[in-house]
Order: structure tokens, then C-alpha cells, then sequence
């Protein structure tokens, strides 16, 4: 099974936020008929959402290639400059996690979306040179989960911005039931409705979990799976009822014994997760707000009366 098997190749197999894919297919209509390139854009929404396929599915429609890097790989301005001078005309640069740009590397960004041009400061022992460089006319493609972190003025240098909202239960059964039959596997629909509840109203989330029950009916030798083989899996794979995992009881737990409830800062618990504070926030704590069970303070994080309920009830004495 090929990795992109579920990868949405234009607007009309790309389901969900049909406002954004009608503005953009104005945009880029206009832009042919132009003959320009199309203006940055920024996406933001959840990890997951379709960002990169979206950003993807744009460039195809205008028939560009697309470079796309992570920002954390660009750690110095030189970086940037690397790929900026390799772009060809029209093409698309796609940069994810885009608030985590130094603001050295910003600073270059500023004249290439401006004007196309690099200026670089060539110091020597006797004075400073500026050196432009020209750089074909390209569209830049940020995308991230804070966008609150971006700077403002690289922020205002989007003429183009959308978030991608989350998927309704409708939206993620339609994505599941597609992707099923691409995988030539048959699932209940109360074995569907299943999955749809744990996705988390998250695309990603929702192929991952199609992903293994492909492998669990590849080892047991199941075309066609029911709502009972569904939930004993999820119950394999550690997954409650609402999509919540191991990593996510860890935290309602850290947060209720370790600290009574008190707020608690996001670095302590990811200390004591051994945890990444940036993979907490991004994966873990969007759907435990989303969910009520904890709440964001001034002086830290703490769970809800609801997160109390559901932790009492549910995680304290759960194998999770």
C-alpha cells in the first residue's frame, strides 16, 4: 500500500472546508487569466487538517512545482537562500511550521516576498557591501498551527489567509468511507461511525487508524470488518472511546495526582512525559480543549470540573 493512497489530488476529491476551495479556485482562475503568479498564502488550523495536501492540490491546479521544507530545517538565513535561488518561475515554496522561522531567516523572507529580491550584507575588514540578488517570481506557502507565533509583519505580508476548520462527524465518515474502498476492504457503517468518533474531526487521524485495520484484516485474512472486530482493536491499540491514547491520560493524570489540579506549567509536564512541549501542544492539548477536560490559565494548565469528572471516571484506573 502506498503511502499517499488517501492523498486528495484536487479540490473535488479534497472534502471539507468548501468556503476556502471556492475562494481559491477565484484566486487561481484570476491568476491564470493574469498570467501571474498567485499571492502568498497562509494556512493555520490543527495538525492533520489537510494544510500540506491543500497546498499541494493548489500547485497542481496551476501546473507548478512545489518545494516544500520544514522550517525548523531552516536554521540560518543561508538555508534560505539555498532554496530561494534554486526556485523557478511560477513555482510554489511550501514552508511548514512556518512561526518557527528565526527572525534572521524572516528577515531575508521580507524582500524575497516584497520585491523577489535577496539583499545580503557582505561585510569586510574595510566596509559593508549590499549585494541584491534576483529571484524568479514565485508564491510562498506558509503553513502552521500557532498563528498567534508568526510575526506580524511577516503575517502581514499574506494577502491570501485561511483556517482550515475542523471536520465535522459527516465529513470524516465520507473521508473514511472513500478511503475504505480505495483500500478494496469493506467496514460496517456502525464499525465506521466507531472510527469516526476517535478521529478526532481529524483527516489524519482517521486514515492512520484505516491504515492499521488494513493491517489487522491483512493478518487475521478480513475482507469485511464488523463494529465488535473495530472496538477490539481500538482496545489493542490503546484508543478510548473519544480518540484519547495513552500520551493523553498521561497528561489528565500528571495534571490531577502529581499537582492536585493545581495549574501547571506546559514544561512540566513535559518533563515528566519526556516529552517535546511543542508536540504537546500541537497534537496532545487542541483536542483536551476541544473536549473541555482541561482549561488554559495564567499560571498554567488544569483540568476542568468535566476533565475532573472524566478522569475519576475514566483514566484513574485505566490500563491506558
Amino acid at each position: 500500500m502506498a503511502n499517499n493512497i488517501f492523498t486528495p489530488n484536487n479540490f473535488d476529491e479534497f472534502i471539507g472546508n468548501k468556503e476556502i476551495k471556492e475562494q481559491l479556485k477565484i484566486y487561481i482562475y484570476s491568476a491564470k487569466k493574469r498570467n501571474c503568479t498567485l499571492d502568498h498564502l497562509l494556512l493555520y488550523g490543527n495538525s492533520g487538517c489537510g494544510k500540506t495536501t491543500l497546498a499541494n492540490i493548489i500547485a497542481k491546479e496551476l501546473n507548478q512545482n512545489i518545494i516544500s521544507i520544514n522550517a525548523p530545517i531552516i536554521e540560518k538565513p543561508s538555508d534560505l537562500i539555498n532554496s530561494l535561488v534554486s526556485i523557478n518561475p511560477g513555482d510554489f515554496f511550501f514552508i511548514d511550521e512556518i512561526h518557527r522561522l528565526s527572525k534572521e531567516v524572516e528577515e531575508v523572507l521580507y524582500s524575497a516576498l516584497d520585491n523577489f529580491v535577496i539583499t545580503l550584507n557582505s561585510k569586510s575588514s574595510d566596509s559593508n557591501k549590499l549585494i541584491t540578488l534576483n529571484i524568479p517570481p514565485f508564491t510562498l506557502i506558509g503553513a502552521t498551527t500557532m498563528p498567534g507565533k508568526i510575526s506580524f509583519p511577516l503575517r502581514n505580508r499574506f494577502p491570501i489567509y485561511f483556517k482550515l476548520e475542523n471536520y465535522s462527524d459527516e465529513e470524516i465518515s465520507e473521508i473514511i468511507s472513500k478511503n475504505v474502498s480505495k483500500l478494496q476492504l469493506n467496514i460496517e457503517k456502525e464499525g465506521i461511525m466507531e472510527i469516526t468518533k476517535r478521529s478526532r474531526n481529524t483527516p489524519r487521524v482517521a486514515n492512520n487508524f484505516l491504515k492499521r485495520f488494513f493491517d489487522y484484516s491483512i493478518y487475521y485474512n478480513k475482507k469485511s470488518l464488523n463494529k465488535s472486530f473495530i472496538l477490539e482493536i481500538f482496545k489493542k491499540m490503546k484508543i478510548d472511546e473519544y480518540g484519547l491514547n495513552h500520551e493523553d491520560y498521561q497528561i489528565l493524570k500528571i495534571v490531577y495526582e502529581n499537582f492536585n489540579n493545581r495549574p501547571v506549567s506546559i514544561e512540566s509536564i513535559a518533563t515528566l512525559l519526556s516529552e517535546n512541549e511543542t508536540n504537546i501542544i500541537e497534537l496532545n492539548e487542541p483536542y483536551l480543549l476541544k473536549l473541555g477536560l482541561i482549561e488554559r490559565t495564567k499560571q498554567g494548565r488544569r483540568l476542568t470540573a468535566k476533565g475532573i469528572k472524566y478522569y475519576e471516571e475514566k483514566v484513574r484506573f485505566s490500563l491506558l
